[in-house]
């Protein structure tokens, strides 16, 4: 029973480590005294843990993973954060001065009559006026000169 789940810890390598040291393992296994099992089943299950944590991107992630969470308790511990906070804070508590709506709705319409000038010139300048006599085709003024 303790061979076949060694196998199955062996099996669960990556294919690489597997087809260079499977073998060369199970065959230690075998030969090593019934005491000694136990510590080469752990032995296999940290070889297990260290292939496909290590040599697989894997620990790219963890490492990345790390590194934003201590950049993200670093900034939530800077005064500067804590300061942002505080003003945000008071600014949500600071009573707000009610809309006045005429002066808004001029600022509104103005702002729309801009916006149409901007696109009137806008058009002008991307479609200009056609002449209203028409000019003959560059090849028929070389011949008639």
């Amino acid at each position: 029973m303790t061979r076949f789940l060694y196998r199955c810890l062996l099996r669960l390598h990556p294919s690489v480590f597997r087809y260079k040291h499977g073998d060369e393992m199970l065959c230690d296994f075998d030969e090593s005294p019934a005491a000694n099992r136990s510590a080469l089943m752990i032995d296999a299950l940290g070889s297990l843990a260290r292939q496909w944590i290590l040599r697989s991107s894997l620990w790219q992630w963890g490492a990345g993973a790390a590194l934003t969470a201590l950049l993200l308790v670093g900034i939530m511990h800077s005064g500067t954060y804590r300061q942002r906070t505080l003003d945000l804070h008071a600014d949500l508590e600071r009573p707000r001065t009610p809309l006045n709506r005429p002066e808004f709705n001029r600022e509104a319409s103005e702002a729309v009559a801009m916006l149409a000038r901007f696109r009137e010139a806008d058009r002008k300048k991307s479609h200009p006026p056609r002449s209203s006599t028409p000019q003959p085709p560059a090849s028929e003024q070389t011949s008639q000169d």
